[in-house]
């Protein structure tokens, strides 16, 4: 969930329209997400668009959205849409903008908030928009696109918030006090943790696999049917050239064959995935979590309600839960098993 940012919404509606040629009327906060801020427009015939703003998505990341929408014609990726100088994203203030279709519809995460889940059906077609989106690699120019690294983004980040909980910071606020207090708790978990990743990450690296375009961040709340049973994959900001374990990682567990099995259907070729790989990813999500949290919470917020909701996120995540992460890289050996990969 994101607090939303205090800059004159009215000014930006002003200069998205200008810049889109649309008869831009409406906007209105959309608290979902974490590290951009996200809005709904409304234009005078109808029309819904979302507009993203954000620090960090880099333009190339928008690019091979859009080369995989028109290019590949793959219509379940969401791509910008082009301003009318065929930009894929305008400067406001310190932001990027970008102005996307509005997908009306549910995620996996609106379900999974009232207990309820995505169908083995619609479960089989994420696996072959995946597949699909995985076979258009050699299609896409990926100059100065990012490639994936088997170590931890931003590890410094993660060193940082282990050393504050050892020296403290002044004027702490209750939840500083209360994250510095469970680093210092658990930090050697946290280090156990680290290393059992970066051991991973050796393996994994030493298996020297195909590189595809990924998206990178496939998860609950980035995957939506709409009202006419369409799935569409959002928000491409971590695109990245990486194994296809770095995207299939977040459909791990009870049902992961739904997607597995679909996807292995439509890769050409003899397609291999392995374990290793799927653990380094598993552990790196831990590890982000208490680097992503702990730094908002120590640097980043300074607003209440955000660091309370960051604060309850994180405490999934404190102490990592090892055996938790460890069984589930045995399920995912035994379940590659099935279709001859290890």
């Amino acid at each position: 969930m994101k607090v939303d940012n205090v800059f004159d919404k009215t000014e930006l509606l002003q200069h998205l329209s200008t810049a889109y040629g649309l008869p831009l009327q409406s906007i209105t906060f959309f608290p979902e997400g974490e590290d951009s801020y996200g809005y709904i427009t409304g234009s005078e015939t109808g029309e819904k668009y979302f507009v993203k703003a954000s620090t960090s998505v880099p333009d190339t990341c928008l690019q091979v959205a859009s080369l995989l929408r028109h290019q590949c014609n793959i219509p379940g990726v969401v791509a910008p849409l082009e301003t009318r100088d065929g930009m894929l994203s305008i400067p406001w203030q310190d932001f990027r903008v970008s102005l996307f279709p509005f997908i009306e519809g549910k995620s996996r995460w609106d379900l999974w908030k009232v207990g309820k889940d995505f169908t083995d059906i619609e479960l089989s077609q994420t696996g072959a928009l995946l597949a699909t989106i995985h076979e258009c690699s050699d299609t896409i120019a990926s100059d100065g696109l990012t490639v994936a690294k088997y170590d931890l983004p931003l590890r410094s980040e993660l060193h940082t918030v282990l050393e504050t909980s050892v020296r403290k910071i002044p004027s702490q606020n209750q939840y500083q006090k209360q994250l510095l207090e469970a680093i210092n708790q658990h930090r050697p978990e946290i280090l156990q943790t680290l290393d059992r990743y970066d051991d991973l990450g050796r393996s994994a690296s030493a298996l020297q696999t195909p590189f595809v375009v990924t998206h990178g961040d496939p998860t609950p709340g980035n995957l939506i049917f709409d009202t006419e049973n369409q799935l569409h994959l959002i928000d491409w900001d971590g695109v990245c050239l990486g194994p296809p374990e770095k995207d299939l990682v977040s459909f791990t567990g009870e049902r992961f064959e739904a997607v597995l099995e679909r996807y292995f259907t439509e890769r050409q070729g003899n397609i291999s995935l392995h374990a290793k790989i799927f653990g380094f990813y598993i552990y790196e999500w831990t590890l982000n979590e208490i680097r992503d949290y702990g730094t908002k919470i120590l640097f980043k917020n300074d607003d209440a309600k955000q660091n309370e909701y960051d604060w309850e996120s994180l405490q999934d995540y404190l102490p990592p839960n090892m055996e938790l992460m460890e069984d589930g890289i045995a399920a995912v050996r035994s379940t590659l098993t099935q279709y001859h990969n290890f």
